[in-house]
């Protein structure tokens, strides 16, 4: 009998090499795939080399809208903010973005001379970020990574702006979370939220959560990390001692003041342009439809855990999903970039292929749209009036319903959280 598991295990292990070369190839694809579309994304940006303008934003900007989706918010802030000085954000310059972007920003700068290196490093950095997430996204149980990896939004968004940095942070947080790492995740979200803030909509469901299920050891670490890390990467550069005491610094608050008085973009809320909404009155509505969309969703989740005391891990992921989804939805600005983060949600629920297809081609319309209104528009071609309402507006609308199409995915996948029983790895 003893012979005969021996026997059994070393059958086993004389099978192991052949299969280990086949499961590595596989797992292989996605991240080749990922940095093949990444590079390409760099690619289209080469153009930036062949800037000799005057150093200045406008100048810049003018030159590279004349070619096609070349533009990057990477390139355009190098000559707005004169990054060749390397001022440190928020002591030196104002910037619209959370402090752990800002450190970022910092960082890389310090080490260019040129705009061209500047980018380029950037992109090193980014394409490392985009390829960890492939790789973080490939360890959940029946994510698909292809559907990340094989996105438009990669060669189109990677390098139009830092958002693949926060990516990686939230899903590497979701992973811990999902592990019962409780302070890794935490610490990995508070960075995450602090480098492009859009997953502060995620603590409030992982508190709830683990408040449903009990875990209130859990829960009170999660949130202490959370305030603690927010603290120490804030309080440094948002405080200031001056003659009249410590007061909070204006180039700080610029984020929190940029986002309030930011103009509404092309999404949503141009459909109500008939009733002359104000800027201050979109912030008050965007602002209740996402207390309420999120307070909703805490709803739904109390209504589950009800129903279903196994309460089933897995329905944070389609949890965070709806959240994000709900905000890029209702919120005055939707930059196109933001298809990064629905493309990973979309990736880690394993969707289904044809809403990421679908998604996918109307991304590619929108850029194409966004890049060629830009480039009417700096050349003074009076049709950019007219392909604003024949392009960009029908590639908004098409956007704006399959993000809906992604909330009411979320929910559906939130009362129906158990896996499929293959638990397929497309890894």
């Amino acid at each position: 009998m003893d012979r005969s598991h021996e026997s059994g295990r070393a059958r086993r292990r004389a099978a192991q090499p052949a299969i280990e070369p086949l499961a590595t190839a596989r797992g292989a694809g996605p991240l080749l795939t990922a940095a093949a579309a990444l590079l390409l994304g760099v690619l289209l940006r080469l153009p930036t080399a062949n800037f000799s303008g005057p150093p200045t934003q406008s100048d810049f900007n003018r030159y590279i809208f004349q070619h096609l989706g070349a533009y990057s918010d990477i390139t355009s802030l190098w000559f707005r903010d004169q990054l060749w000085n390397h001022p440190v954000p928020y002591l030196d310059y104002a910037l619209e973005y959370p402090v752990g972007l800002g450190l970022l920003i910092w960082l890389i700068s310090a080490g260019s001379v040129d705009v061209m290196g500047y980018f380029l490093l950037t992109a090193v950095v980014l394409i490392g970020c985009g390829l960890l997430t492939v790789a973080l996204v490939a360890r959940f149980p029946a994510a698909n990574p292809w559907l990340l990896a094989l996105a438009p939004a990669l060669p189109l968004y990677g390098v139009l702006n830092w958002d693949l940095a926060s990516i990686l942070l939230m899903v590497a947080a979701l992973l811990a979370l999902r592990q019962r790492r409780e302070g890794w995740g935490a610490l990995l979200l508070a960075l995450a939220i602090w480098t492009k803030f859009f997953p502060i909509v995620l603590a409030p469901l992982v508190l709830l959560e683990r408040v449903l299920q009990r875990r209130w050891r859990d829960a009170l670490r999660f949130g202490a990390v959370i305030v603690g890390v927010s603290l120490a990467l804030n309080l440094p550069v948002a405080l200031q001692r001056s003659a009249a005491g410590w007061q909070v610094r204006e180039s700080w608050l610029h984020f929190f003041r940029f986002n309030q008085q930011r103009p509404r973009e092309v999404n949503l809320w141009n459909l109500f342009d008939r009733w002359g909404l104000t800027l201050e009155q979109i912030n008050l509505f965007s602002a209740l439809l996402l207390v309420g969309g999120l307070g909703g969703l805490a709803l739904l989740l109390v209504w589950q855990h009800a129903r279903d005391r196994a309460w089933h891990q897995e329905v944070l992921l389609p949890a965070a999903l709806a959240a994000i989804a709900w905000f890029f939805f209702i919120n005055k600005v939707y930059s196109p970039q933001y298809s990064l983060w629905l493309i990973t949600l979309l990736a880690l629920l394993a969707a289904p292929p044809l809403l990421v297809a679908l998604f996918g081609a109307v991304d590619i319309m929108y850029f194409a749209a966004s890049f060629v209104l830009l480039y009417l528009s700096e050349t003074g071609n009076p049709a950019s009036g007219w392909f604003y309402g024949a392009a960009m507006l029908p590639a908004m609308v098409l956007r704006e319903t399959l993000i809906l199409v992604m909330i009411l995915y979320a929910l559906w996948r939130i009362v129906q959280p158990t896996l499929p029983a293959s638990r397929v790895n497309y890894g």
